[in-house]
């Protein structure tokens, strides 16, 4: 009998003591909240900021800002505070990497749901995520639904997690107690200092082959699918925000793109085709402004501004920025045709072989 009430008061105290264990974590985590996901920083914190897809939703729902920069990754480079110096604004960033239109559309609508003082939108238009049906969302994209709901029954996936915990808590920690100020919106997802440009890079993603000589249009079937792709993930936040200023891009892939992925397959006409009706759905409302930057050839067949067949480096990443805060490259009712048509023309009958295609 003494031996079974020994153990009856041991495995209580052994039960008390986990459950204090466990209530530390989770109030640590809580209040540290690396995720951002129940409140805005700490002050005085290091933060660690490089997670954007289980960072962005806090980072949406409880910053203060008044301007969104998100997109893909080609709007990873672009430094918030020069955003802020150029539009008069306090902006905040929040991209995904390889996301589809869909999954962009959800995180900039949840912005605008979350703050109703934002009053300027900037996106990329990526064409490459364009073309597919509504609801499709990258399947190799990580998607935790835990941290873009209000329910907090499935927010353990959070307080109890050993990552959040040693990655990003106790190393902030360790951060702060070294001086380390926090990461910011300048380097936020920012990698233009750490890929290496010029040929050297670009060159080995192209595909040799001969041009098919085929010349490719889209089909009614794609037409339709685009377009509501466009209206229900980029016209449908526009529409329902008249009071917000949409600041969207089609971003300047290099040349070395426009040969292995069009001109050798045939489908550069296609591709025209898709931004001219992209364009024109989002013409349709005056609070927004669309830019391509297309017709910036010295950009484009300059390979040392590129690391790869998509990606730009920091300084065409300022130089976006400066073109649309001064109306540069921007496409209206007026000038849109004739724009599109003098780029087909350009990348139709350019001659290849400059970028050293053998």
């Amino acid at each position: 009998m003494e031996d079974k009430k020994i153990w009856k008061k041991f495995l209580i105290q052994e039960l008390a003591i986990t459950a204090l264990l466990m209530i530390a974590v989770a109030g640590i985590i809580a209040y540290v909240d690396p995720f951002f996901h129940y409140h805005a920083p700490v002050e005085g914190f290091s933060y660690i900021m490089d997670n954007e897809r289980y960072q962005n939703d806090g980072i949406t729902r409880n910053f203060e800002y008044d301007a969104l920069i998100t997109g893909t990754s080609v709007s990873e480079n672009f430094r918030a505070s020069l955003v802020d110096e150029l539009f008069n604004v306090k902006s905040v960033k929040a991209t995904y990497a390889g996301g589809y239109y869909k999954e962009i559309g959800d995180g900039e609508r949840r912005a605008l749901e979350y703050n109703d003082n934002i009053r300027l939108v900037i996106r990329s238009m990526d064409m490459y995520f364009a073309m597919t049906e509504v609801d499709y969302r990258n399947p190799q994209a990580a998607d935790p639904a835990f941290l873009y709901d209000n329910n907090i029954i499935n927010d353990e996936a959070y307080l109890y997690n050993a990552d959040v915990l040693f990655e990003y808590v106790n190393s902030g920690i360790g951060r702060t107690l070294e001086g380390i100020p926090s990461d910011n919106f300048d380097t936020y997802m920012r990698f233009a200092e750490d890929r290496p440009l010029g040929a050297a890079y670009v060159l080995p993603y192209v595909n040799f082959g001969e041009p098919s000589g085929e010349e490719i249009h889209m089909t009614d079937e794609e037409r339709d699918m685009l377009t509501a792709n466009v209206r229900a993930n980029l016209t449908a936040n526009v529409e329902a925000y008249p009071e917000v200023e949409f600041y969207y891009f089609f971003p300047p892939y290099c040349i070395a793109d426009w040969y292995t992925n069009h001109y050798v397959k045939g489908d550069i006409p296609a591709v025209i085709e898709e931004m001219e009706l992209i364009t024109e759905e989002l013409l349709k409302y005056d609070n927004v402004h669309v830019f391509c930057f297309y017709d910036d050839t010295d950009v484009i067949t300059n390979l040392d501004n590129y690391s790869d067949l998509q990606h730009y480096s920091g300084e065409v990443s300022d130089r976006i920025l400066h073109s649309m805060a001064d109306g540069q490259h921007e496409l209206t009712e007026d000038n849109y045709r004739d724009y599109f048509d003098s780029i087909e023309e350009f990348y139709m009958n350019y001659d290849y072989s400059l970028i050293n295609v053998p």
